[in-house]
């Protein structure tokens, strides 16, 4: 008892009952250090903690393909300067990385485990489907590390990275990807030696600081700024653990002939194959092999304007889990004169949404383009284009340009899978609201992120990580971290500053950061929790479009976070003359 109050007392002290002196405070400008603490090495010391901690902490995914070696530099530089400015979103890019890995673990393991009862098809369950996948691999997937070589019906698009979710639909199918551990860590720059350098520079930092508040010296905005950093570095650290550092080339998968479909059916419902924000996917009706032999054969085109017409009857869309159009439903339905949302059904996932929404327009006639797939597709067609739905006829999409061969090849492509896919989720029912968005207009493919150009290194606050889970519970991550940043700069507020006005300032930076994110932060924890509260959010923006309260917040973020990193800086042309005393580490550290 007596050790704790010996050692936990002055630093509770420091915290909490410091308080401003009435007596002026002895002050001095620049200081030399010849045989102690200077204002060199506070500085040298300060600056090359945060560099090296955020320089080393960065796990970037595999650049661009044939991106130059200034051009990755430069990339690189803008994450330290991200890192410095704004660490919160770092880090909750990094945990959004590894959310995504953890979860394709765990359906890569399930995968396994259906290989194994036997339920599977005897061509699925083949021998290297059945060996499981390390962390390491999943995060390898998840950073872009995969890409295919395509063939003919991909002109202009030799190679395609696979996101993490384009893995998990070939794990679902049986078609897993041979990549090897050993290979991945080959390429990675991993250097556990140098991990451990700038962990121990990073704790010689914070123990410095808890010794200057035993003690009771003064400690300058600049180490304050820098111990924010430093302990964003150590979670940062934790995060990606296990993720390949500095790889600069995926592993390359060969042409196959058999992989030809999968690549179809992913590039339809992938963004990358949007031509005015409408996918290839997007206006495909699918029908099951069930329903093809139960039902009359459909007509080739509209019989009369009443078959094609959506007009004055109500209509209800449940989303795919993973489908990109969950954040904005507008964007697969089109303009409407209502919608509504709500949480009916929340068996499956929490992201669950059904949209009910009202259309009181003139008939709808297929777009011009598109007229080919009603002159092709026959009885036996799993793919159809919707007679009542034509997602390029609205006005908001003008240009009607002829399809390219290469889509229509990728249509006829995609028709050999999708039966294999819907065969897959009857065996396992969980899947099938996973990969098909049901609607009253049809059954639809759920438009999900397969395939890219690349994987970027933050894929926005709206979609952060691949994979369309949790996405409350990140920005709730990326909330929190923004203010405890906010409330260690205002936990400062009493040290000294070089003029009142920097003292207010500084301290409405810092309370703009904490109390911004303390509020975003409950509101998504809520907006998680309370469905109906959810759904009134996604319904209120999908109606209103408001977005300018959303760039205000964000504008005052961004000066309020450059104002502390350069008053940190600024703050060390007058300090107590007591920061530059050092710690008696004799009497802090127990001894004989």
């Amino acid at each position: 008892m007596a050790f704790a109050q010996l050692y936990f007392r002055p630093l509770a002290c420091a915290f909490f009952f410091k308080t401003a002196s009435a007596a002026p405070v002895e002050t001095t400008s620049w200081t030399p250090g010849p045989d102690g603490r200077g204002t060199f090495q506070l500085l040298t010391s300060c600056v090359l903690t945060l560099t090296i901690c955020v320089w080393s902490a960065l796990h970037l995914n595999v650049p661009i393909q044939d991106s130059t070696l200034r051009q990755r530099n430069i990339r690189r530089a803008k994450w330290i300067l991200l890192g410095i400015f704004a660490p919160e979103l770092v880090v909750s890019t990094a945990f959004a990385q590894y959310l995504t890995a953890r979860w394709l673990y765990r359906e890569i393991q399930k995968d396994i485990e259906f290989h194994r009862s036997g339920l599977a098809s005897t061509a699925a369950a083949t021998e290297g489907q059945l060996e499981g996948w390390s962390i390491t691999q999943c995060f390898f997937a998840v950073m872009g590390g995969i890409v295919v070589h395509t063939g003919p019906a991909f002109e202009g698009r030799p190679r395609l990275t696979l996101t993490a979710e384009g893995v998990r639909l070939l794990s679902f199918l049986g078609r897993r990807p041979s990549v090897h551990e050993g290979q991945i860590r080959d390429k990675s720059k991993a250097d556990g030696l140098a991990k451990s350098i700038v962990c121990i520079q990073a704790g010689w930092m914070i123990l410095q600081i808890l010794g200057r508040l035993i003690e009771q010296l003064p400690v300058t905005l600049l180490e304050i700024n820098t111990i924010g950093h430093v302990l964003c570095a150590l979670v940062l650290y934790l995060l990606w653990w296990n993720k390949p550092l500095e790889v600069s080339d995926p592993t390359v998968l060969s042409y196959e002939e058999w992989m030809q479909p999968f690549l179809s059916i992913m590039w339809m419902c992938s963004p990358i194959s949007e031509s005015d924000g409408v996918t290839e996917m997007r206006c495909m009706t699918y029908v099951s092999p069930e329903e093809r032999r139960n039902s009359v054969p459909a007509p080739s085109a509209p019989d009369s304007e009443e078959d094609a017409s959506r007009a004055a009857r109500p209509h209800h869309t449940h989303f795919s889990i993973g489908s990109l159009a969950i954040r904005d439903p507008t964007s697969f339905i089109g303009p409407v004169d209502d919608i509504r949302h709500s949480a009916l059904d929340r068996t499956h996932s929490q992201l669950d949404h059904h949209v009910s929404y009202m259309i009181s327009e003139k008939p709808l006639q297929t777009a011009p383009e598109h007229l080919y797939f009603l002159e092709h597709q026959t009885p036996d067609t799993p793919l159809r284009h919707s007679l009542q739905y034509c997602r390029r006829s609205y006005p908001d999409c003008p240009t009607h340009t002829p399809l390219p061969p290469a889509a229509l090849a990728r249509w006829h492509l995609a028709n050999t899978l999708t039966d294999a896919l819907w065969l897959h989720c009857q065996h396992r029912p969980s899947y099938e609201p996973f990969y098909f968005t049901s609607s009253s207009l049809g059954r639809f493919v759920g438009e999900t992120r397969y395939l890219g150009s690349h994987t970027p290194n933050f894929a926005g606050l709206s979609y952060l990580g691949h994979v369309n889970i949790a996405r409350d519970r990140l920005k709730a991550v990326l909330a929190f971290a923004a203010a405890a940043y906010g409330a260690l700069h205002v936990a400062a507020w009493r040290e000294f500053f070089p003029s009142r006005v920097e003292r207010v300032l500084w301290i409405a930076s810092a309370l703009v950061i904490a109390a911004s994110g303390v509020g975003v932060w409950l509101f998504f924890l809520a907006k998680e929790a309370v469905g109906r509260l959810e759904a009134w959010v996604v319904g209120w923006r999908a109606r209103s479009g408001v977005r300018g309260a959303g760039r205000v917040v964000l504008a005052l973020f961004v000066l309020a976070r450059v104002y502390l990193v350069v008053e940190a800086f600024a703050s060390l042309r007058e300090v107590p003359v007591a920061v530059y005393v050092t710690p008696e580490w004799t009497d802090l550290l127990p001894h004989l």
